[in-house]
C-alpha cells in the first residue's frame, strides 16, 4: 500500500510540471513564400481585421504564455511603445537580437520585454514565464529556422493562402543536412486559408 501511495505522487508531480510548448507558426504562400519580391505581404494577408476578430486569432491569444520574436520582426512597429497598447499578445515579450534598444518599450504590467542575443536563453526563460500556456514564436522565418536548427521547436502552425507568389523570402530555407518529421494534427479552414498544425518528432 505505501509503494502504491509513492506511484501516485510520483505521477501527480510530473504532471504539474507540465511545461509550455514552444509554436512557431507563419502564413505563406501555397509556394512556400512569406512575402512577394517587394516584401509585401498583401496577398497573404488581404483581410487583417477580418483575421483578428476569428475564433482561430482569439484562441491563439488564448494559449499564448509567451512570445519570441527577431529583430526585425520587433522593428516592424513604427512606434514600439505601442505594444503596450495595440499587440494582440500581452504577454512577457523575448527579442532575440544582438543589440538591444537604447530605450527599452513601455510596459503596462502584463506586456514586458527581455531581449537576448542567444535563442536557447530566449526559449528558457519564455518557457518560464509562459507557465503551462504555449511561447509563439511570432517571427520571423530566420528566428524559425535558428530554433528548428537547435530542435526546440515542438510544434509547427502553417497558414496557407491560395496564391502562387513566385519569389520572396521562403519560410523553411538554410535547414540543408536536416532530416524533420512531422505528424500533421489538426487542420482547421477559415475562408480561402488553411491553418495546419504538425507536432514535431524528436
Amino acid at each position: 500500500m505505501a509503494e502504491l501511495n509513492k506511484t501516485m505522487k510520483v505521477i501527480y508531480f510530473e504532471e504539474d510540471l507540465k511545461m509550455a510548448k514552444v509554436v512557431f507558426g507563419m502564413t505563406m504562400s501555397l509556394d512556400g513564400f512569406i512575402n512577394d519580391a517587394n516584401g509585401s505581404v498583401a496577398l497573404l494577408y488581404p483581410d487583417m481585421i477580418e483575421l483578428g476578430q476569428t475564433d482561430l486569432m482569439r484562441e491563439w491569444i488564448d494559449t499564448t504564455g509567451a512570445a519570441v520574436m527577431g529583430r526585425r520582426t520587433f522593428g516592424m512597429a513604427s512606434d514600439p511603445d505601442g505594444y503596450a497598447d495595440g499587440y494582440e499578445f500581452q504577454v512577457p515579450i523575448f527579442v532575440i537580437t544582438e543589440q538591444a534598444p537604447e530605450k527599452k518599450p513601455k510596459e503596462n504590467g502584463r506586456i514586458s520585454f527581455t531581449f537576448l542575443d542567444d535563442v536557447e536563453a530566449a526559449i528558457q526563460q519564455a518557457k518560464q514565464a509562459a507557465g503551462e500556456k504555449d511561447v509563439t514564436v511570432v517571427g520571423g522565418p530566420s528566428v524559425g529556422q535558428q530554433l528548428l536548427k537547435a530542435g526546440l521547436v515542438d510544434e509547427l502552425q502553417i497558414g496557407i493562402m491560395p496564391v502562387l507568389l513566385g519569389e520572396g523570402q521562403r519560410l523553411f530555407e538554410h535547414l540543408e543536412g536536416m532530416q524533420i518529421v512531422l505528424k500533421k494534427t489538426r487542420v482547421v479552414e477559415t475562408g480561402q486559408r488553411t491553418d495546419m498544425w504538425f507536432t514535431i518528432e524528436k
